[in-house]
């Protein structure tokens, strides 16, 4: 199994797919930008691409003559594969954080120059738990909750891990306001898939690639896109 993510976001603003393809495809890599696309492609409906993002960063180093500690800068470069469906106002974003989505959002409307806001996308954990408790042989792995009491003494984040599933299902419902991701595992067509939720719609899971696109149809249901 491989692992993978996929961060989903509301993108409002976007002209056609096809005006899209032709901004990334003239942006480019420009050598004095921050943003670079190194490649784009997409259908009558939807946009692929992989956005670079140059940062500077300060290294330590040791000047052996010397012997004194000396700072470089040194560019580091992240990758964000991304798609964006303008009829659906849908983002997705196949690596990082959910600092990655706000990334691309600068980039839309600073460095394309597009009429675009990017909005997250709110998850009810509890609610999309209960969905996933339809599919086929669900397992409760384990549930975070921020503000666990264990008594009058001791209060914060709890992470507990469950042997039965219906534990579980009684741990989310009695601290329903206070749960911020659970982990689940399901099978799906080909294998088994496990799968964290959080409430910011950035999603973790690994699967069999074949059940790729079955876990991305279930995860865009969760964010209601």
């Amino acid at each position: 199994m491989a692992s993978y993510k996929l961060n989903i976001a509301r993108i409002r603003g976007l002209p056609s797919a096809s005006a899209v393809l032709d901004a990334l495809n003239d942006f480019g890599v420009p050598e004095d930008e921050e943003f670079g696309v190194l490649n784009a492609s997409g259908t009558s409906t939807a946009v692929m691409a992989t956005v670079i993002r140059r940062t500077r960063q300060a290294v330590q180093q040791l000047d052996n003559e010397t012997h004194e500690l000396t700072c470089a800068g040194v560019e580091k470069v992240t990758a964000l594969p991304l798609a964006a469906v303008p009829g659906k106002e849908l983002l997705e974003l196949y690596a990082g954080s959910p600092a990655g989505i706000e990334q691309i959002g600068v980039f839309f409307s600073g460095s394309l120059a597009l009429p675009t806001v990017v909005e997250a996308v709110e998850v009810d954990v509890p609610a999309a738990i209960e969905s996933l408790t339809q599919q086929k042989k669900f397992q409760l792995v384990t549930v975070r909750v921020s503000d666990f009491a264990h008594n009058s003494f001791m209060i914060g984040p709890y992470a507990p891990k469950f042997q039965d599933t219906r534990h579980g299902m009684d741990f989310i419902e009695k601290y329903l306001a206070g749960v911020t991701s659970a982990t689940v595992k399901f099978v799906g067509p080909t294998g088994r898939v496990t799968l964290t939720v959080a409430p910011n719609a950035c999603f973790r899971y690994s699967c069999h690639e074949d059940d790729t696109p079955n876990v991305q149809a279930l995860l865009r249901g969760l964010a209601g896109m």
